[in-house]
Formats: C-alpha cells, structure tokens, sequence
C-alpha cells in the first residue's frame, strides 16, 4: 500500500474507535510508540494519522499530554460528519441521527430563506432556481436516472437559490454536505426513491418565489415533517440487512 493508503486506514480506525465509544471523550490515545507497534508502522506515519484525524476533529493534542479524545459531536465539523458516515452500515443509529440533524438543518435553512425573500419583495432573482429545476424535471422523467443523480440535480437548484438571495455561509456549508450524502447509497435511495416527489416540492416553493405570495412555499416547508419521517423510516429498513 502507499503511504497514503496506510495513513488513510489506520485514521480510519481509530476514528471508528471514537465514534463508536470504545475510545471516550477526554481519553488520551496511546503514545506516538504505542501507536506504531499497534498498528504496524513507523512514528512518521503515525504523526500524519494524528495530524488526519486532528483536521478531521476527533482529537486534539496538546504538549505533554498527547492527543486527546474531542467530543465529536459537541465541536465536530462537517469534516467529522463526513468520517462519520463511512461508519453508516456499522453504526446505523449514528447516521440516522446525522441525517435528520442534515434534513432538520435544510428545513431551517429554507425558512430563513423565504423570510429574507419575504423581507425584500422583488429584490432577489428566481429565475436561476427556475432553469435548474427544469433540469431536475426533465431528469426525473428518465426511467434510467439514479438516485445519485437526482441527488447532484436537486443540490443545484438549491445552490442556484442559495446564490440568488447571496450565498454566503450556507452555499459553503452545502458544497460539503452534498458530497458527504452521496458516499452512502443507503441514504441517496432513502431520500430520492421518488424523483417526482422533489420536482412537485421544489416547483412549490420557486412557484411562490416567482409569484410573490410565499404562502404555498410556507405550506410545502410544513410537510417536510412528515417527509423526513418516511426518510429516516426507509433509511432504517435498508440497515435492517446485513451489516459490514
């Protein structure tokens, strides 16, 4: 294996190790040694899985101590989040939880967006959010599309919206999410089983936007509850199976 592949499977891991509690918030990791002879490899090598795993959030390390266990949900980042999932089949409960904390998160976002739209009648453009949802209609009609590609569709009609009313933040945020949902196909079949079903709900809310009344978009936001009850439903089925 290359050196990269090494490092790659040894911060892998220990970071399972962390998510799943066998190594506890506040506990210190074996010593740069211990680590070498455990897994295998020289102390360099261990310095660039410790220098992964920091960037990653699930340590941190500090002069005399070593590195220490991080809460990773307290003050993990999306990095971590992404490390987490690898974990899905194994520790399904933690990426149900991830996901609804991701779809909760969405939710929140699409409120804010209509108040701003709300607060500046006719300040912000639809017209962007409307050509990509052409494109996520017209894809939703092919008998031959995945699940993965439903998925890339949907995020630039939201990212088409998000630049629309400014980016910032959240546009960022987005561009790290997405991503990290598609390396778990358990979760692309949860979420997109049906296309048509994102086509109606987007066509909802851009509909509103353009018509400037953002009453049926406020509507369509309330049955997201709902909708993200069916997900997480289908999400535990499909860990239900045989399991990594």
């Amino acid at each position: 294996m290359t050196g990269g592949t090494v490092v790659e499977d040894v911060a892998e891991r220990i970071a399972f190790a962390i998510a799943s509690g066998r190594l506890r918030t506040g506990e210190r990791l074996p010593s740069i040694r211990r680590l070498a002879e455990e897994y295998a490899i020289n102390p360099s090598t261990v310095q660039l899985v410790l220098g992964q795993l920091r960037a990653a959030g699930f340590v941190e390390t500090h002069h005399g101590v070593g590195a220490v266990v991080r809460d990773v949900e307290a003050y993990g980042g999306v990095e971590t989040w992404r490390y987490l999932f690898r974990f899905s089949r194994r520790l399904p409960d933690l990426a149900e939880r991830i996901l609804r904390d991701v779809l909760e998160t969405l939710r929140m976002f699409y409120g804010s967006v209509l108040d701003k739209i709300e607060g500046r009648p006719g300040a912000y453009d639809p017209a962007p959010a409307r050509r990509a949802w052409r494109r996520l209609d017209m894809l939703a009609k092919d008998e031959k599309a995945t699940p993965a590609d439903v998925h890339q569709c949907v995020l630039e009609v939201l990212r088409a919206g998000c630049m629309a009313v400014g980016g910032g933040v959240f546009l960022g945020v987005l561009n790290s999410l997405g991503p990290m949902l598609a390396e778990v196909p358990e979760v692309l079949d949860a979420v997109f089983d049906a296309p048509g079903v994102h086509v109606w709900w987007w066509d909802q809310l851009i509909g509103a936007w353009e018509a400037g009344d953002l009453g049926p978009a406020r509507q369509a936001i309330e049955l997201l509850d709902d909708w993200h009850a069916d997900v997480l439903g289908r999400l535990r089925t499909a860990f239900d199976g045989p399991r990594d």
